[in-house]
């Protein structure tokens, strides 16, 4: 009965998060990343290019007090052709870097509409499909408990291994994908 539970519990517990984030605020220069946010979350591409250009640091930077990465905001924020270029100067590694609330850019662009920035994304790290959250979900979770955009789900579904960290077919989260993947109509394809 343990096994199961330490299965089915958090991989960080939300006390360990609190302490991070307190920790990271403490030293966080919001005023100094508040003109990269907004230009991302209008989509000035212009704006968002000129400050990394001037700060190349800023690309991988935590850039807001949630731990996330220029790449994040323009997620977050819905900002699809922003998500895709900023890809293209992106490390491959930092696709897979989690923010604050566990989620990686993949896990927030899974859930919008646009398949380029995932293909984008995929392109860049195929191994971002595998990064879970703080949860154990991967961004197919998150694709079908948000949106049920068929392609973009069919798009995951194709490009989802079951290998690690991930394990979506097999490990701990396996009866919710399949659930989920019934429930939205894909148990015919």
């Amino acid at each position: 009965m343990a096994s199961a539970y330490a299965e089915s519990s958090p991989l960080i517990s939300s006390d360990g998060v609190k302490a991070a984030v307190s920790e990271f605020a403490r030293g966080f220069n919001h005023s100094y990343y508040l003109p990269l946010h907004l230009a991302i979350l209008k989509g000035d591409w212009e704006s968002t290019k000129a400050f990394l250009d001037n700060d190349p640091s800023a690309l991988t930077a935590k850039v807001t007090v949630h731990g996330r990465t220029a790449l994040h905001v323009a997620a977050v924020g819905a900002q699809w052709n922003l998500v895709e270029k900023l890809v293209e100067y992106m490390p491959a590694n930092m696709l897979t870097e989690l923010d604050f609330m566990g989620c990686t850019c993949l896990h927030y662009v899974a859930m919008g509409e646009s398949v380029n920035a995932v293909k984008a994304l995929v392109a860049k790290n195929p191994s971002v499909t595998q990064v879970t959250d703080f949860k154990g979900f991967t961004p197919l979770i998150y694709s079908l408990t948000s949106t049920r955009h068929r392609n973009m789900v069919r798009y995951l579904l194709m490009n989802t291994t079951d290998e690690r960290p991930g394990c979506p077919f097999s490990g701990p989260s396996a009866s919710q994908l399949v659930a989920l993947l019934t429930a939205s109509g894909f148990h015919g394809n």
